[in-house]
């Protein structure tokens, strides 16, 4: 009886002791982001680029330090999360929602050892599913519109700035960006000329300083 009382006062519901929790995360979220990783690779290096024509190359890459720094950061994106609720629950004797912010925050940290171009596409993903998140939760308590149409009034407004940016600040784009846009937009000569001008404008008012 006194075991199962003091297992139904836990504030922490995993199994097993809290850092053999951990660090099974941790392995578990290692071992699936390299077989994400891993069939990534398969599909565009090897099937695609016919990387089997150079089967020795192509199996080393599956262990090269980019796939490494991929699942390095999954594992302890994981490992940190999981370790910090179990301490913030024992620290502060209680569970609520602070202990998941505190303890997400600090898994954040995992980011730093991810590559660099990667780093800029997981915190604009995170970005994006935050705004998602918060004007769902301000649509169901407090507002009249639809929960299910945010990703509507999101796209226009991202396609708004992504076209001012475009058409007037074409210099803060990255250049892959740029062209992808030239090719969509397709703009007339008389368009292009208009648009350098708008640029040219706003790098007078506010000129780059990096």
């Amino acid at each position: 009886m006194a075991e199962i009382s003091m297992e139904e006062k836990r504030l922490c519901k995993h199994k097993g002791l809290c850092y053999e929790n951990a660090l099974n995360g941790l392995l578990k979220a290692m071992v699936q982001s390299f077989a994400v990783k891993s069939c990534v690779h398969l599909l565009m290096n090897v099937i695609i680029r016919k990387g089997y024509r150079r089967p020795i190359q192509s199996l080393l890459s599956f262990f090269s330090f980019d796939a490494l720094k991929f699942t390095a950061f999954a594992g302890i994106m994981n490992l940190l999360y999981k370790s910090t609720l179990c301490i913030m629950r024992s620290f502060r004797n209680k569970e609520d929602g602070l202990n998941h912010i505190i303890a997400g925050a600090i898994s954040g940290i995992s980011i730093v050892v991810e590559d660099k171009e990667r780093r800029e596409t997981w915190s604009l993903y995170f970005a994006a599913r935050l705004v998602d998140i918060v004007l769902r939760g301000v649509c169901r308590r407090h507002g009249s519109w639809d929960p299910n149409k945010i990703e509507v009034y999101l796209f226009m407004v991202m396609i708004y700035f992504l076209m001012w940016s475009y058409g007037a600040e074409k210099d803060n784009l990255i250049k892959s960006y740029f062209g992808f846009l030239n090719k969509l937009v397709n703009p007339s000569n008389m368009e292009r000329k208009i648009m350098d001008e708008w640029c040219k404008v706003n790098m007078l008012r506010n000129p780059l300083k990096i």
